[in-house]
């Protein structure tokens, strides 16, 4: 391979992950109190604004902490890089939990309470991305917990030993379940999008991209190794949340919707939020006891 050949796949390669994890572009971040009728639809009211400090940046990634507290990925308009921030809802305050020479995404506590998890770009190197771990609330050495997986976009924990990978592979990305123990790794399926979850029972949810038309919420079940169906998506979204009874939350343009597979036979729609400004919903996160949904979104100007 020739010196152009290699320096044209590092520039192919780093667009890639720039693409997929969307550091680049302003966002803002809101929360809305969140409400189920007896009839399971659902609708939300009281929205606030979060990404007040952080004007013309990028706030993102949200994930609880607990019903009071959010992690987010914080890039200001002025800095080079990601930083993790610990927004406190009800006290309205800020809090900085890292401060590093290279970014750092998708924030979330170990399964043990004790250590925060990022995606973190090793050091000089923009196309080795890792999970890496740090004590809770931050400060400390920083492990990697996958070495010898370094193209990893997303990730969420199934248990305190294994974790589901969504490792970087151009239009074939790969949802993999890496072991932490032996860093041994098995790829369950391709052509998956970028957000992953955990139910209780520890089976991963994700979106599959069959196709340019079809892409549907499916659940892999670890214990079986068998895949369920959940829903297709409303149009081309992979951004989903799913509440503590079971509602699965997706945005598609401006539209919420809410599927719950036991009453819904189709997605539902919960409101237009347009009205707030927003016109691009993508991620999503609700608070542990389901009362509050925190969006990410592009806002009108």
């Amino acid at each position: 391979m020739t010196l152009k050949s290699i320096n044209l796949l590092i520039a192919v390669f780093s667009v890639c992950y720039s693409s997929y994890l969307g550091a680049q572009d302003p966002t803002d971040l809101y929360v809305f109190q969140l409400a189920s009728s007896p009839d399971h639809s659902y609708h939300v009211y009281q929205p606030k604004f979060l990404s007040g400090f952080n004007p013309g940046g990028y706030t993102n990634q949200p994930w609880f902490v607990s019903n009071e507290e959010l992690l987010v990925s914080v890039r200001k308009k002025e800095d080079k890089q990601n930083d993790i921030y610990l927004l406190s809802l009800s006290a309205r305050k800020v809090r900085q939990i890292t401060k590093t020479s290279v970014n750092e995404y998708s924030p979330r506590l170990h399964p043990d309470g004790q250590h925060l998890n990022v995606l973190r770009q090793a050091e000089s190197d923009s196309i080795d991305q890792q999970v890496f771990q740090t004590s809770w609330p931050g400060g400390g050495e920083y492990k990697s917990l996958t070495p010898s997986t370094r193209d990893v976009g997303y990730y969420t924990w199934l248990n305190k030993d294994e974790l589901a990978l969504f490792r970087i592979d151009g239009e074939s990305n790969k949802l993999v379940i890496e072991n932490m123990r032996d860093h041994r790794n098995r790829q369950i399926t391709s052509s998956v999008g970028r957000t992953l979850l955990t139910d209780k029972s520890g089976s991963v949810m994700y979106v599959h991209k069959f196709n340019d038309d079809y892409w549907y919420i499916k659940k892999y079940h670890p214990a079986t190794g068998t895949i369920d169906i959940i829903i297709q998506t409303p149009g081309k979204a992979e951004d989903f949340i799913v509440a503590p009874d079971g509602t699965y939350f997706i945005g598609l343009g401006q539209k919420l919707f809410y599927f719950h597979p036991l009453y819904d036979t189709a997605w539902q729609v919960v409101s237009d939020l347009s009205i707030y400004g927003i016109q691009q919903i993508t991620r999503l996160a609700i608070s542990p006891d389901g009362k509050q949904l925190v969006l990410v979104a592009t806002k009108s100007k």
